[in-house]
């Protein structure tokens, strides 16, 4: 083992000037024995926080050692594995597109958007895709676990934003990303720029196509009923929310069943239509009813987050 340590400025100077030997030493100081092929085969199934989580099982670091494998998976991925991209390099480019983009909009330069887009396309070029072409799930769980909920509410807003100020390239540019990012939000993204843009008829039927498209999963249907939400169209979503609701009941998908009730009682709350609020009434005691008795020990969680 290596005698090579790590001192306790690590956490304010990071760990790219220290040694490898002395990353390895420190771990192995604190409990875990680690070489490049151990961390190469863990690396085939999990991200570097994955591989930090496995190691904490043995870990003894304390106070200013307790994160410190965290640190030190990310930057032996960077070293050993240099050829595969980390989570942490994609949220760290989208963090510094997102920043870009946030200063444009407040009237910031707008020379750092094209740079802020190329890094990160160059970025997204090396994210591990799937036989679908989409971002492998564990990867993208971790690279943007680190955004909080304030910074994934600016996501969320941010491509809709930019086209009502008028950045209309760097609006579909940012849309085109989020949908590559988030699969379930391709065809859901785009279509609200368009509305954004003045094109609504056009927008409006997009999304109703998404929500009615058999293929997608349950999520991207019911995001494409948010967007229609969002976009103020509840005679839309009462439109394509009752087929769907019925759709949900028939294969006893109860979580979609539960999320799309949620979504036309706001609806039809919005039209004062009492008698369809009546009727759902009835239809949310029997879903209700057949999710406890599927899932008795879900607790119900489907209000509309609107």
């Amino acid at each position: 083992m290596s005698t090579d340590r790590v001192d306790k400025a690590w956490q304010r100077k990071g760990l790219k000037d220290y040694s490898t030997e002395a990353i390895i030493g420190t771990l192995g100081h604190y409990g875990v024995q680690v070489q490049e092929a151990d961390f190469r085969q863990l690396a085939e199934k999990k991200y570097p926080s994955g591989i930090a989580q496995e190691w904490l099982a043995s870990w003894k670091g304390t106070g200013q050692f307790a994160p410190f494998p965290f640190a030190a998976a990310g930057e032996l991925w960077r070293r050993w594995l240099s050829d595969r991209l980390a989570p942490y390099e994609l949220s760290e480019g989208l963090a510094q597109l997102m920043g870009a983009l946030g200063a444009l909009l407040q009237g910031g330069n707008p020379g750092a958007v094209a740079p802020a887009f190329e890094r990160m396309n160059a970025v997204r070029q090396r994210v591990p895709v799937n036989d679908k072409g989409e971002p492998e799930p564990g990867f993208m769980q971790e690279a943007l676990r680190v955004f909080d909920e304030r910074a994934a509410r600016a996501f969320d807003d941010l491509a809709e934003m930019l086209a009502k100020a008028g950045h209309g390239e760097a609006a579909d540019s940012f849309a085109d990303l989020e949908e590559f990012l988030l699969p379930d939000r391709r065809g859901v993204s785009k279509p609200i720029i368009r509305a954004a843009r003045g094109e609504r008829d056009a927008a409006l039927e997009d999304l109703q196509k998404v929500a009615a498209e058999g293929s997608r999963t349950p999520l991207s249907r019911v995001l494409a009923v948010d967007a229609l939400l969002h976009l103020g169209a509840n005679d839309k979503v009462a439109a394509v929310g009752r087929p769907l609701l019925e759709e949900a009941e028939r294969i006893q998908d109860w979580h979609m069943a539960l999320d799309v009730t949620a979504r036309l009682e706001h609806a039809y709350k919005q039209l004062g239509d009492r008698t369809a609020l009546a009727a759902l009434a009835q239809d949310r005691a029997r879903i209700e009813k057949a999710h406890d008795e599927a899932h008795p020990n879900h607790k119900r969680q489907h209000q509309h987050q609107h």
